[in-house]
């Protein structure tokens, strides 16, 4: 439907200082829903709100230290590891002023997907935050503060910040923005309820995520190699056979550091891929058929990429939504099981889809599903994936550039060989993993029936 506005108010326009039709339309549309409740400004429940360390050049990177969050780290309602940086605690305390703890939140300021949302994990004592981020500071009642973030996670507040959103060569969001965002208040035991929800998604996510840590850790221990101790030395020979062998040769891949940990690897008994899974790609639908989370239709499907892997699980308000007719259409078939491991761009990123997941998968990722008579466990074939020394690398030797981006072919990915340890070992791995999994797919039922819940009851005050 296209709106004609006839008149403008000259008062309106001088006093926000702006001329673009949406932010007066949608002002209206949010006014006439937050008029329904109490509402305050953002400011009136924090701390603090302040952008992150404007200066700290990557030379402070470490991998270890304080946790340093940027932009790709934020996920839905939590914080991605990949790619995670640390800065010394020797910056942090300089930069003490931005420090967040569990529960506080980081908000991207600035780019395409404005107001990207993440609550601090129960996993950090405190992290900091780089200059594209928003950091929000608590001073309330601990009910009011998950009650907020969940709020902030609504269609709602996603238009209210999309509305006060000022762009010039792209989207950006001010402090005052943010701090003047309306928080509309329910009735107390109503956010108490939410608020009790909120803090069961933060232990699931908290648990969950120990868990596949713990395996991993388990797994190395299993192994017995020492991977550190394995030399990345720059210079090397190669020999014709060996080259021969992969049919091509990527000098930066072909390191001791690659080739001696396969070497320490085939210590154990091992199987290629396609021996006990089945593969498919997945499907790309046209960025035309993109729908954001606030324009999707209820039955919308959230479409996967490959930067929508979080902590090794697909993400459930993904950055884009394919309508359910597109959905039909593909007949992916996804299976509570199947594994995904990224071919395109940022390649070797495992997740396993669960029960929970109604997703359409991009053609940047391989889907395996294993045989039903396999020896081998999907949970412990998902397990050697995740460790890069035997997913990442032996994807990275067989990667090549397709015009600028990283790409590993489909049968290739089938040559990984996965290192088959003692029995009783795989079962104490798959146990570990099939835990998590629970416990994530608890996570996601919780946080849809969650979301349903709190987006009715502005819903049905639109209605009113």
């Amino acid at each position: 439907m296209i709106r004609i506005v006839q008149d403008s108010s000259y008062l309106l326009v001088r006093e926000n200082n702006r001329f673009d039709s949406r932010y007066y339309f949608m002002g209206e549309v949010l006014n006439e829903i937050l008029s329904k409740f109490s509402v305050y400004p953002l400011s009136n429940f924090t701390n603090f709100i302040k952008k992150g360390i404007f200066d700290l050049n990557s030379r402070f990177y470490r991998d270890s230290g304080i946790p340093f969050l940027r932009i790709s780290n934020l996920m839905s309602f939590t914080i991605d590891e990949k790619g995670l940086v640390y800065i010394p605690i020797e910056n942090h305390q300089r930069e003490i002023k931005t420090k967040l703890i569990p529960g506080d939140l980081a908000l991207s300021k600035i780019g395409k997907y404005l107001g990207k949302i993440a609550q601090i994990p129960l996993r950090y004592d405190e992290v900091n935050i780089s200059q594209n981020i928003i950091g929000v500071s608590f001073n309330c009642e601990d009910y009011i503060k998950k009650y907020i973030f969940l709020y902030l996670t609504t269609p709602l507040a996603i238009n209210q910040i999309i509305r006060v959103s000022k762009q010039h060569n792209q989207n950006k969001l001010t402090l005052p923005d943010i701090r003047n965002l309306r928080i509309p208040l329910l009735p107390e035991q109503l956010m108490k309820k939410f608020a009790a929800d909120v803090d069961k998604l933060a232990k699931l996510e908290n648990e969950s995520f120990t868990l596949i840590k713990k395996a991993k850790e388990k797994f190395y221990e299993y192994l017995r190699i020492d991977f550190s101790a394995i030399k990345s030395n720059r210079t090397f020979e190669s020999s014709l056979k060996a080259i021969r062998e992969e049919s091509f040769f990527t000098p930066q891949y072909s390191r001791p550091l690659y080739n001696q940990t396969l070497e320490a690897l085939s210590f154990f008994p091992t199987i290629p891929l396609h021996e006990i899974a089945t593969h498919r790609k997945g499907d790309e639908v046209g960025s035309e058929n993109y729908n954001l989370y606030v324009n999707k239709a209820d039955n919308d499907i959230p479409f996967i990429r490959t930067s929508d892997i979080v902590n090794h699980e697909v993400d459930s308000y993904p950055d884009f939504f394919i309508s359910y007719d597109i959905f039909e259409s593909l007949a992916q078939e996804i299976e509570d099981g199947d594994i995904l491991f990224s071919k395109d761009g940022s390649i070797g990123h495992t997740a396993m889809v669960t029960g929970s997941d109604t997703v359409i998968i991009s053609s940047g990722f391989s889907i395996l599903r294993i045989k039903d008579d396999s020896e081998l466990s999907p949970e412990y074939v998902f397990l050697a994936l995740a460790l890069p020394e035997i997913g990442m690398y032996q994807a990275a030797k067989r990667t090549v550039i397709a015009s600028t981006i990283p790409h590993i072919r489909p049968e290739h990915v089938l040559k990984i060989k996965i290192p088959v340890i003692e029995e009783n070992y795989r079962d104490d791995l798959k146990t570990i993993v099939a835990k998590a999994l629970q416990l994530k797919k608890k996570r996601k039922d919780l946080l849809s029936s969650l979301k349903s819940e709190i987006e009715f009851e502005f819903t049905k005050s639109s209605d009113r």
